[in-house]
This record gives structure tokens, C-alpha cells and sequence, in this order.
């Protein structure tokens, strides 16, 4: 099958579950910017596993395809999650030729909910393994205009764990800690946080040395596992 055949299977699967009034919950959750079926996590993902095991092995071309036609013609937004879903699992295999794929939905019907897998989740594993590429293409997310793409900048190390390039993450944060943007500051919290777990003696020291640049919302949310 094509990805024009396997998106409709998508949606009929999707639409024979969907529950509509759950779908305007989720929907005014997100502000109103995208339309639900309603479908909750778990069961959209075991729906999910069920159609992608069910096609068996789907060539790259075909599965980065449906990706685009998932984000460009999926008029709910548990069709841009599939995405997640169908990548995720195997986002450690992956090479870099999926990374422009990623970018460009991360600037397609943005919001925090895809920034945040498209980053961390799908792009990160592959970053990880390619960290002379990693810095070269997320020093471009950084400087690039779009918030969004400055938020995964800072996020895609989220799942790294002790193997986080503390040099690239503080210096991140501190080229855009003079940003007002609300979810660039929060990603720097997030990201501290994450980080804090694992290294509590380098966030506590970043944070203290840099409380006069940073904003009150990164200190606040990077500092919940540093400051007792």
C-alpha cells in the first residue's frame, strides 16, 4: 500500500472508535486550535499498534510519506500523534536523512504537544547518535526565528540522561534566556529539570551563576529537584 492507502486506514480506524464528546474536551484543552476524535492515549496507541503491525515492514519512503500526509492533510490531531506512535519505536535506527522530515513538522500546525515528541522523541535518538551533525543542525533550530524550532534546540537532549552535552544545553539556554517567549523559558526549566534529576550539583551551580540572566520561570521550573 501507498501512504495515501494507509492514511485512510488510519482514519477509518480512528473514526469508528472516536468519541466525540471526549474530542470537544481534548479540543477545548488545547485551546481550540485542533479538532479531536477523542480518542485517549492508550487506546489511540493499541489502535496504532494494531494497523502498523498489521502492514508489516513499510519502506522508509513510504512511512516518511505518510508522516507529511498525516501532519498536511490530518484534520484531527491524534493523526499528527500516529506520527509518534509509528516513529518512536524504532527512532534509534533511524538515520539522519529523517531530520529534515522532522524539522518540517515542527513547523507544521505547531503546538507544544507535537514540538515535544518530534524533538526529544524522534529526532533526539537519532541526534545522539550523530553528535558532530547534532550540534551543526540544532545550532540552526537555535538561531532560527521560530520559537519552536528554538524550543526543540533546547529539548532534543531531554532523554539523554548523564550522556547530555551539559556545553551545548546551558549554552542554549543562555542564548535565548533573554527570550519573553513563554515556551522557550519553560523548555529551559523543563530541560534543567530533566537534567537536574541526573545532575543536581551542575543545575543547582548553572542556576546560581546565571540567576541574573535567566527568567523567573526557567529558575522556577528548572530548580524544582535542585533547591529543597
Amino acid at each position: 500500500m501507498d501512504a495515501p492507502q494507509l492514511l485512510a486506514q488510519i482514519k477509518e480506524t480512528y473514526e469508528e472508535a472516536a468519541q466525540p464528546a471526549r474530542g470537544e474536551e481534548m479540543s477545548r484543552y488545547m485551546r481550540h486550535k485542533f479538532p479531536f476524535y477523542g480518542l485517549a492515549s492508550p487506546e489511540r496507541k493499541a489502535l496504532s499498534t494494531i494497523l502498523f503491525r498489521s502492514w508489516g515492514t513499510v519502506p522508509a519512503q513510504t512511512a516518511k510519506e505518510l508522516c507529511v500526509l498525516c501532519f498536511g492533510e490530518g484534520e484531527k490531531r491524534e493523526l499528527q500523534y500516529f506520527v509518534n506512535d509509528f516513529v518512536q519505536p524504532q527512532a534509534k535506527k533511524l538515520d539522519l536523512s529523517w531530520i529534515p522530515l522532522f524539522e518540517a513538522l515542527i513547523l507544521q500546525k505547531s503546538w507544544w504537544d507535537t514540538v515535544d515528541f518530534l524533538s526529544p522523541k524522534l529526532a533526539g535518538p537519532i541526534l545522539k547518535r550523530f553528535p558532530d551533525e547534532a550540534e551543526r543542525i540544532t545550532e540552526g533550530w537555535l538561531e532560527a526565528d521560530n520559537y519552536w524550532l528554538q524550543r526543540s534546540a533546547i529539548l532534543f537532549q531531554l532523554d539523554y540522561g548523564l550522556d547530555t552535552r551539559t556545553d551545548l544545553l546551558f549554552d542554549y539556554i543562555l542564548r535565548r534566556a533573554s527570550s519573553r517567549e513563554f515556551f522557550v523559558q519553560k523548555a529551559s526549566g523543563w530541560a534543567l529539570r530533566q537534567y537536574g534529576r541526573k545532575n543536581p550539583e551542575a543545575v543547582r551551580e548553572f542556576i546560581d551563576e546565571n540567576r541574573l540572566a535567566l527568567s523567573a520561570l526557567t529558575i522556577r521550573e528548572g530548580g524544582k529537584y535542585v533547591f529543597r
